[in-house]
């Protein structure tokens, strides 16, 4: 598996400099997503008013993919409430499975077309996703593997 294709520049850029590191000094919602088969920690906060994601953070231990993925995501759903969230975050599952039917709806989450051919790492890139999904239900614990995500 070489270096160069399955690390997109775009999620090389987004592992280098994460858009929203960090903690909120308030926030509504909280989850931790946790990838059993690479041992990703993912926390991610939220601060949500009348039904919509107002502002995001994330922080934790996780690889190059994972913190892409949550860098891009949180710029994505600002603004949206949270049946807007689950149908991006079930897309961008279909796109991974292989599905373009709403690639164009995906923007720079299509840097991650790659992982179509290494499946083991599509739980990299579903995990912030899962804890999003995860803080807006409640959940302190959220997994690819109970996230409702349509792969």
């Amino acid at each position: 598996m070489e270096s160069s294709s399955l690390y997109h520049e775009i999620v090389l850029r987004h592992k280098r400099e994460p858009r929203n590191f960090g903690s909120l000094s308030r926030y509504t919602h909280a989850s931790q997503g946790i990838n059993a088969l690479c041992g990703d920690r993912l926390h991610v906060q939220v601060d949500c008013a009348d039904d919509h994601l107002v502002e995001m953070r994330f922080t934790g231990e996780c690889c190059a993919i994972t913190v892409a993925s949550a860098s891009i995501m949180s710029e994505m759903v600002v603004g949206k409430d949270r049946h807007a969230i689950d149908a991006i975050a079930n897309r961008f599952a279909q796109y991974l499975s292989g599905d373009d039917a709403h690639a164009n709806e995906l923007g720079e989450l299509c840097a991650f077309n790659e992982l179509r051919r290494h499946s083991t790492r599509r739980k990299c890139a579903l995990l912030p996703w899962a804890a999003l999904r995860g803080a807006l239900a409640g959940a302190v614990v959220a997994t690819t593997e109970g996230a409702g995500l349509t792969e």
